[in-house]
């Protein structure tokens, strides 16, 4: 009767062992990337998401420092779990160079009552395209901002004023012309400092330097495009205002992405190598290429 006993309880110790493994083993893993054969752009944002299918009594865990992605921007994980069973890992990254790459996902691990197991998910491959089009390296030229119509009506009246022989009068208008001479030299000085043309990225320069003229160049840009206050803005201002003003989704993420990466560089001292630096202007001169309408779809244009 003992043996019996022993041997039924042996059983039931191996059964339950069978079933655990198989619940330990039942973790398995999917993973959503961009599809190799719909490439992406310069700067544009790429999300891996790693969905783990496991047991309910099982958590999953991940490095939480910075994950290294090969020539994509390092990123830090987000895990959510979605429901009893099911959690999600995504990873936001960005592209400054073109060409093929292949993207090594960190192995992911499976914590539950009976040990552990890791998942490694396999390589993917991601390919980045110029974001400009036709191969081209250079913007076209900035539209030049628009000359305000009826100033000789303006000055007619102010001369007119003058002409009156009040005082009171006299003295007012001479006060105002006297300001407004002074705008002109201003505007005119202050045009003159306005960046058009991107700066090269050339050895030994300074990244900073750099990313300070990168962004200061695409915000005049959208500040005469769009007829915004751009270098006024942080950048989560400015995108904001892009998108209320008719910019497309595509150029509103290149300039979050740029503003991002030039504020890093200019104000958390970071270095970015040349070849970053030259993925920063491709961006830029994308946004300055491709940030809006084409001067035939503007609201302002004739024919």
């Amino acid at each position: 009767m003992r043996r019996a006993i022993a041997l039924l309880l042996g059983a039931l110790i191996a059964a339950l062992a069978i079933v655990s493994g198989a619940a330990q083993e039942s973790a398995e893993l999917t993973v959503a990337a961009p599809d190799a054969d719909d490439p992406i752009t310069v700067g544009d944002l790429i999300v891996f998401r790693v969905e783990v299918r496991h047991a309910e009594d099982q958590r999953v865990e991940v490095e939480s420092a910075m994950t290294p992605l090969g020539r994509l921007d390092a990123s830090l994980p987000e895990i959510e779990e979605m429901e009893p069973g099911l959690t999600a890992v995504r990873w936001q990254t960005a592209a400054f160079e073109v060409g093929t790459f292949e993207v090594m996902l960190p192995p992911i691990v499976v914590v539950g009552p009976e040990g552990e197991k890791t998942l490694t998910p396999k390589p993917q491959r991601v390919q980045v395209v110029s974001a400009l089009p036709d191969g081209t390296v250079e913007p076209r030229p900035l539209t030049p901002p628009q000359e305000i119509e009826g100033g000789s009506g303006f000055a007619f009246w102010i001369a007119a004023l003058l002409a009156i022989g009040v005082g009171f009068v006299l003295a007012r208008v001479l006060g105002v012309r006297a300001r407004r001479r002074s705008r002109p030299a201003a505007t005119s000085a202050a045009q003159a400092e306005e960046p058009t043309d991107l700066p090269n990225v050339e050895q030994g320069a300074s990244a900073a330097d750099i990313c300070r003229a990168l962004a200061l160049t695409v915000r005049v840009h959208l500040e005469r495009r769009y007829d915004i206050p751009a270098r006024s803005l942080t950048g989560a201002e400015l995108t904001e205002h892009l998108a209320a003003a008719g910019a497309p989704a595509a150029t509103v993420q290149r300039v979050r992405t740029l503003l991002r990466e030039c504020d890093a560089a200019t104000f958390a001292d970071q270095t970015p190598p040349p070849e970053r630096l030259e993925g920063y202007r491709q961006l830029a001169a994308a946004i300055i290429e491709n940030g809006g309408p084409s001067d035939s779809e503007r609201p302002d244009a004739t024919g």
